[in-house]
């Protein structure tokens, strides 16, 4: 339940009255529609993926000018201030551009204000979110009870020591000039999106939906940070995450089947021709027919070194071993190279950044032909792909079938993973690996992550 509901969710060490009297606007205006962008762009970090934009967020002016027809004014005294940042980036139909908050009062501090809103109009507007939202949360728990029940007051983290490991996961930057790297948010971004994220964990302002392109369960839990779920526990019961081992690898090797492409398989392409529709031109017949081909002509023995590596369960390190046998493996650098090769833009291949991806397609040219057609149209069409067998796999499969046997099993699934608590991960590993052999046919090696242990 929302609480405080007619307060801006503010970070403490944001100054806005202090900005305000250093900087009197020249313009008639009311503070909280300055507070409205600045919580706007707060939850829009959160939501998103951090370093995708390097911390930016895309604003939509239709919502803004809904709660402030003069919103241009207040973004450019921000702007003017260095009190927001923007990327200046804007492509027409595809892109508006993307603010960030600049840290301009940045500090480490990890507590979050909640703010009177003392405009009429302002608060009305926010009523109308609540209820609006509290709609949305019903609909969520219709389809996806299973999941949806379980965000009560049993679900608690600890807050005291959640929020110093929040800090030492960000410590200052010791690189040169610059601090962060290339193409990464800034570390007061990343404190200010992990801040919020653990604030409503804490406060049991929960939140859940479920994506309506991949069917991915979003919840308090797939947004917060890895390190910060080892302070969760339900009902004082610690928890276990059963994951399925470097999964979208394992399930890509299913686009490497020719009877995925056949209608009349029993898991095949055409039952995930909603992803077509929203993104791209090309039906999924078309596209079957391009893959079929595709298989047909390229020579498939080469597919064997690359579906016994993601099999093992240990995919990373083996596949550093085949492509650089000489160097230390590093598993995060391996994950990256693999995102690159699987979710970048075919024309991404000639940036001095995309080395890792030009090695993958020296060592497994078949597979790199493949996934390259997938994506000649659409880039992300290869990610949905995956990631909606990963939701039938963990959603709509497991997770239902321990809820149908288990009722009373607290379950939470973060996209390729389900936690449960401590004693009955055994059981829930079982359901996971029946239920990806029942669908896909593969057998699966799972990891075991015990939290707050």
């Amino acid at each position: 339940m929302i609480r405080d509901p007619y307060h801006w969710e503010i970070l403490e060490s944001i100054d806005l009255e202090g900005y305000l009297a250093k900087y009197p606007p020249s313009f008639s205006f009311k503070i909280d529609h300055f507070y409205y962008i600045i919580e706007y762009l707060s939850m829009g970090m959160e939501r998103d993926d951090v370093d995708k934009n390097e911390g930016y967020v895309n604003l939509n002016a239709q919502k803004l000018q809904s709660k402030n027809h003069n919103y241009k004014q207040y973004l450019d005294h921000l702007l003017k201030h260095n009190f927001i940042l923007t990327d200046g980036h804007y492509v027409l139909g595809e892109k508006s551009r993307g603010y960030l908050i600049s840290g301009y009062h940045s500090s480490d501090s990890t507590a979050i204000k909640h703010i009177p809103i003392k405009d009429y109009v302002s608060k009305k507007k926010r009523r109308q979110e609540i209820e609006e939202y509290k709609a949305f949360l019903k609909r969520t728990e219709r389809t996806h009870k299973h999941l949806t029940k379980w965000f009560n007051k049993n679900l608690l983290i600890d807050f005291k020591h959640a929020k110093k490991l929040l800090i030492e996961l960000y410590p200052p930057y010791t690189r040169p000039i610059g601090g962060k790297k290339k193409g990464e948010a800034s570390r007061y971004t990343k404190i200010l999106i992990a801040t919020h994220a653990l604030d409503k964990l804490h406060r049991q302002q929960f939140y859940y939906t479920v994506d309506k392109s991949v069917g991915r369960f979003h919840s308090n839990l797939t947004n917060l940070k890895k390190e910060l779920r080892n302070h969760i526990t339900y009902d004082n019961q610690l928890l276990v995450n059963i994951d399925i081992k470097n999964s979208q690898p394992l399930l890509s090797q299913i686009l490497l089947r020719k009877s995925f492409y056949n209608r009349k398989s029993s898991l095949n392409i055409h039952q995930y021709s909603h992803i077509f529709h929203s993104i791209t031109s090309i039906t999924p017949s078309r596209f079957s027919l391009m893959l079929e081909e595709c298989l047909e002509s390229i020579n498939n023995t080469g597919f064997e070194s690359y579906i016994n590596m993601v099999n093992s369960g240990d995919f990373y390190r083996q596949l550093s071993h085949k492509m650089y046998p000489d160097k230390e493996f590093n598993k995060k650098t391996i994950k990256v190279m693999i995102l690159t090769t699987f979710f970048s833009d075919n024309r991404y291949y000639s940036h001095p950044d995309a080395y890792g991806k030009r090695d993958f397609k020296t060592h497994f040219p078949e597979i790199y032909e493949v996934f390259s057609l997938i994506k000649r149209k659409e880039k992300s069409l290869l990610a949905r792909i995956l990631q909606s067998l990963e939701s039938d796999i963990i959603v709509n499969n497991a997770s239902k079938r321990i809820a149908r046997e288990r009722p009373d099993l607290p379950i939470f699934t973060i996209h390729d993973s389900i936690a449960t608590t401590l004693g009955n991960e055994d059981y829930v590993a079982t359901i996971i690996t029946e239920e990806v052999k029942n669908l896909t046919d593969l057998d699966v090696q799972l990891g075991y992550e015990y939290w707050a242990l």
